[in-house]
């Protein structure tokens, strides 16, 4: 996953907008709900709760993430990682004047690598947003692979992504490639509805596969199987 040195900045301008955290707390409630209808029921009160919230994207977003697991156990476990510099530096800022008493571990690092910093199956909660979308299909089995190391027996990951479904997601998907590789330096890759089922049934992932208010853009749940 290659980053532009604009990124940042650009894509900021929609991750600092004042709706997009009002839009995360939904989704995150929304796939704890989602989470339930697999059999698994979230318990954050417990003495070691520990989630990640996996590329970030900006400081925003890590306050609202933050603010969601510490309303519910302010002694959880938090671990935060994105690839971009200029993300984790904002983000350390923020944990700086904030946060500084908390449990909070900021990490720049691939995702795909995150086995050196988290041991296994030490994680409740994995959390993400857009993210699958940035990894061709080779990569995106070693994510999930390594996401499903990660996972407690009774963790759960939540996450939206674009799912590819006929031909009118072929045009948004044309288009959202496009967009991202020109105003953003990234390059996005499509995963059809099967391509996912596929992978989460090889790996070792039950999920559940939800709406949200984008029509290519769905809501997943995943449990170990």
């Amino acid at each position: 996953m290659i980053m532009g040195k604009d990124y940042y900045s650009r894509f900021g301008v929609i991750l600092r907008s004042p709706l997009f955290p009002v839009y995360l707390r939904w989704a995150y409630r929304q796939g704890l709900s989602d989470v339930e209808l697999l059999g698994i029921q979230s318990n954050f009160k417990k003495i070691n709760f520990s989630c990640l919230l996996s590329g970030c994207g900006n400081e925003q977003t890590a306050d609202t993430f933050i603010q969601f697991v510490i309303r519910r156990n302010k002694n959880a476990e938090i671990y935060i990682i994105d690839l971009g510099e200029e993300q984790i530096t904002a983000i350390r800022k923020l944990i700086a004047i904030k946060y500084k008493d908390l449990n909070i571990k900021v990490h720049q690092i691939d995702a795909l690598e995150l086995d050196n910093i988290i041991k296994p199956r030490s994680l409740d909660w994995i959390e993400t947003d857009g993210f699958m979308e940035y990894f061709d299909h080779r990569s995106l089995e070693k994510l999930l692979q390594v996401w499903h190391r990660l996972l407690k027996k009774d963790g759960f990951l939540t996450t939206r992504d674009c799912v590819t479904e006929g031909k009118l997601t072929q045009i948004a998907d044309y288009l959202r490639i496009k967009i991202a590789y020109q105003w953003l330096g990234v390059r996005l890759f499509i995963h059809t509805k099967k391509d996912f089922e596929n992978l989460f049934h090889e790996i070792g992932f039950k999920h559940f596969l939800g709406n949200t208010w984008l029509y290519t853009y769905r809501r997943f749940a995943l449990i170990k199987a």
